[in-house]
């Protein structure tokens, strides 16, 4: 009797389970997922928070809109943190463990990823890496992204310190490819001006103060630092700059453009510029900002969400313009074949937020081509998956970030 009790319970404890699988793979048809890899963690977590809100509004809306051929789109996130060997692990699991075709990110290092990604064939579009190198990584066409590079911005930079009426700067950089070739073209353009930049100081990451490289920057007595660092080590190198006395004047770029830096350093920073790839005019633009406080009941708190929102986008519109045997066969090389197809001319010309997607999915769906026009701006990628797009100018008022300008250099 006890032995056909237990036979009793297997049989039913398999036919659970298979019915469990069963409805996992039916759950599987009717999904598609693609990945987030950002970081939610460290320096940058501000970034990645605000980031990760921007893919989830994206899916909602194309989600509303029917989906992928009536598939819902799902969302991975891993955490990337800023460290390449977490990257790399990160990267591994969202490529080898999850199988995503594409994914938002990386925030920083695409040589790190490309190497995991490429050859497995999935797509990363980048909201966030700035730097000029990435466009000549060796991908395979399977690296993107959405923010505009680092050449056009430290161009920006350097012209706006001398708009500013700054004779001498001094730039304090984070010590990665990102915050030294950053500094060289912004104090190269400065110069070219006709400022001097007496000081460019790289600093290490998460140091518990930054007095030395202060010191050392302010050997000159520039009239204003510029500062292409990242948020937490940025508030740390503005209180010790100010509390000093090294400088009382700043300019900052893209990886201090989040409103923690305001609310955690006070009323010093009133009249401090930056800037930051991005536009603020276009009605993609607005759309995207009246829908992401009607979710989320405020704005996004830092920068680089309109790319993290363009790329979430540019991913699910190359799904549903492709080929359903096609993204059957090889996912990820169907996403990338079909991302420029969605997002350059020629095509009817599509906005963001859920009526322009909703009309976008429409037109796919009927075998229209499109041309998304971004919440960054154009997301006209080129041949080397980079789009050209303007330069925000953004400024601190009264304890909060404003957005003043966008500027296109020539």
């Amino acid at each position: 009797m006890k032995t056909f009790r237990n036979a009793v319970v297997l049989i039913t404890l398999l036919a659970f389970l298979f019915s469990f699988v069963g409805f996992a793979q039916e759950e599987k048809k009717d999904t598609v997922t693609i990945g987030a890899l950002l970081i939610m963690s460290g320096p940058l977590a501000s970034f990645g928070e605000t980031q990760y809100n921007a893919v989830k509004l994206a899916v909602d809306q194309m989600n509303e809109a029917g989906g992928v051929r009536g598939k819902k789109i799902l969302v991975d996130l891993v955490d990337s943190t800023t460290n390449p060997t977490n990257l790399r692990d990160a990267t591994k699991k969202l490529v080898n463990v999850k199988n995503v075709p594409a994914m938002v990110g990386p925030n920083i290092r695409s040589d790190v990823v490309v190497s995991v990604t490429a050859p497995n064939h999935v797509v990363t579009i980048s909201p966030t890496n700035t730097p000029e190198w990435v466009t000549r990584l060796e991908d395979d066409d399977y690296n993107f992204r959405t923010t505009v590079s680092d050449k056009v911005q430290g161009k920006v930079l350097g012209k706006l310190a001398w708009d500013r009426g700054f004779k001498t700067a001094a730039s304090i950089y984070v010590n990665d490819p990102y915050g030294g070739p950053l500094s060289n073209i912004a104090c190269d353009t400065f110069e070219e001006l006709g400022g001097e930049c007496l000081a460019q100081v790289a600093y290490n990451p998460g140091k518990a103060s930054y007095k030395m490289e202060l010191l050392m920057a302010s050997r000159g007595n520039a009239d204003v630092l510029i500062m292409p660092a990242y948020v937490e080590d940025g508030i740390t190198i503005i209180r010790e700059s100010i509390a000093g006395g090294y400088f009382d004047q700043f300019l900052f770029t893209d990886g201090m453009f989040a409103q923690k830096i305001a609310d955690e350093t006070g009323a010093v920073l009133n009249g401090m510029y930056g800037t930051s790839p991005g536009t603020s005019e276009s009605p993609s633009y607005n759309l995207y900002h009246e829908a992401f406080l009607e979710k989320y009941g405020h704005a996004p708190r830092a920068g680089f969400s309109e790319q993290a929102y363009d790329g979430a986008v540019a991913i699910g519109l190359a799904m549903a313009a492709a080929d359903p045997e096609a993204l059957e066969e090889d996912s990820g090389k169907a996403v990338r074949d079909n991302l420029r197809l969605v997002s350059n001319p020629p095509g009817e010309k599509v906005t963001a937020g859920e009526e322009g997607i909703a009309r976008a999915m429409e037109l796919l769906a009927a075998g229209e081509e499109i041309n998304y026009e971004g919440a960054a701006g154009s997301v006209d990628f080129d041949e080397y998956g980079d789009v050209i797009s303007g330069i925000l100018i953004w400024k601190i008022e009264d304890g909060k970030i404003e957005t003043v300008r966008t500027e296109v250099p020539e």
